[in-house]
């Protein structure tokens, strides 16, 4: 049955399809994008003793990364604010993961306890708010890495009075608008700063960097 067209604040309504790349194929080249950004940094960054939290963690990228390190999970937090995505990543919780259903802007969890937070893709979730969280949340010497969409790709597909919202079309034809924050580079690292963050390092991938057909650009903050 046709569905009526909706605004939804969290990714309930998509999750059972997201992942699905005949259905989103755009997602799963950003997803693929991501991961190959976050994969060797991840890698370099993680030790056994690392506490780590996944804002927006869906299907985790961090879990599998740590696992083929050989590392425990007991010390990795996946906090998504919808409970189907984060059903994604159930499998990770039998092996020590704690799966949290939560808000990326104010999450309750201690304060400076933290060596790694890692968000991919976090549109849905970007703006002051999540950085001023990010910033209580990480410890002294901690790092978080930050993907999203490039604002010159979202720009193309996004009338100017929808800068933050993304739309998907789901199987039954159904239309779900979601809120999707992608800001200009300058006005992104202007509210990073404004929360207290330095920022290390801004890298870009394109469609060039797929393995497959595809034409999304990324860009990522890692502070």
């Amino acid at each position: 049955m046709h569905q009526p067209d909706q605004l939804i604040s969290t990714y309930e309504g998509i999750a059972g399809e997201y992942y699905n790349p005949d259905r989103h194929p755009t997602c799963s080249n950003f997803s693929e994008l991501s991961n190959r950004f976050l994969d060797p940094r991840i890698r370099k960054i993680v030790t056994a003793e690392s506490t780590v939290l996944e804002l927006g963690a869906g299907r985790s990228s961090v879990a599998p990364i740590s696992l083929a390190r050989g590392f425990p999970l007991a010390s990795l937090i996946l906090l998504d604010q919808s409970a189907r995505m984060l059903e994604h990543s159930r499998k990770w919780a039998r092996q020590g993961v704690r799966l949290v259903i939560g808000d990326a802007w104010s999450t309750g969890l201690p304060a400076a306890s933290f060596q790694l937070i890692v968000s991919s893709l976090g549109d849905p979730y970007n703006g002051y708010p999540l950085w001023r969280e990010v910033a209580r949340l990480l410890d002294r010497e901690g790092i978080c890495l930050f993907t999203t969409r490039a604002p010159e790709g979202a720009e193309r597909f996004r009338a100017p009075s929808e800068t933050t919202v993304a739309e998907f079309i789901l199987a039954d034809g159904s239309t779900v608008r979601v809120r999707s924050d992608i800001p200009p580079l300058e006005r992104q690292k202007e509210v990073i700063s404004a929360a207290g963050l330095q920022i290390e390092e801004i890298e870009s991938l394109t469609a060039v960097d797929l393995t497959g057909p595809g034409r999304p650009s990324l860009w990522w903050t890692i502070i």
